[in-house]
């Protein structure tokens, strides 16, 4: 007599497959709604822009759904805009699409934020290329689990370094710059 134990019925299999996506899916990504504030000094020139000047940077996102990609990332599908300004000077802006959470335990973890369909002003500069990009990195570990940051605290513990660019039409220029300030906060 076979062992019927170890078979599926197709009940139960039907049962696991409606189960795969709330088991692939973090329970955050249904719900979050983030908003950031940063600063940063430009360490090259776009435009009228030099090195050394202190601009601003806000970024406001919902998360509408996740994927998990391998063992150390979960990209957050997400929309919203960032936009970074300097005083006087006009502003670059992007829609944010992405946000990936990164944890390895071999370089660092890292969060990055990207935007495309970047367009504006920013020191006269007119033309723009994709991505904009926020990227948040940490020790290997700091990041406990693959959800978002929720509170200022959990955003602060991504220090080791803090980087923001923008990518010309060439997209072998870059205007970048180092976050010295920052807060965020996510509900």
């Amino acid at each position: 007599m076979p062992n019927r134990c170890h078979r599926p019925t197709p009940a139960g299999a039907l049962f696991a497959l409606a189960l795969l996506p709330a088991l692939a899916e973090p329970a955050q990504a249904a719900e979050t709604r983030c908003e950031i504030a940063f600063e940063f000094l430009a360490e090259n020139e776009v435009g009228s822009i030099a090195p050394g000047e202190r601009l601003t940077g806000s970024i406001a996102f919902s998360v509408r759904s996740s994927l998990r990609q391998g063992a150390e990332t979960v990209s957050y599908l997400a929309e919203g805009r960032m936009r970074v300004a300097a005083e006087g000077r006009g502003a670059v802006e992007g829609r944010v699409g992405v946000v990936h959470v990164i944890r390895t335990p071999y370089t660092a973890d890292y969060i990055s934020i990207d935007a495309s369909k970047v367009a504006g002003d920013l020191g006269g500069e007119r033309s723009y290329a994709d991505p904009m990009l926020l990227t948040l990195y940490a020790a290997p570990g700091t990041l406990e689990s693959s959800d978002i940051p929720r509170s200022e605290a959990d955003w602060n513990a991504l220090d080791k370094r803090r980087v923001f660019q923008v990518h010309t039409p060439t997209a072998t220029e870059a205007f970048f710059g180092s976050v010295d300030r920052l807060t965020g906060s996510c509900r």
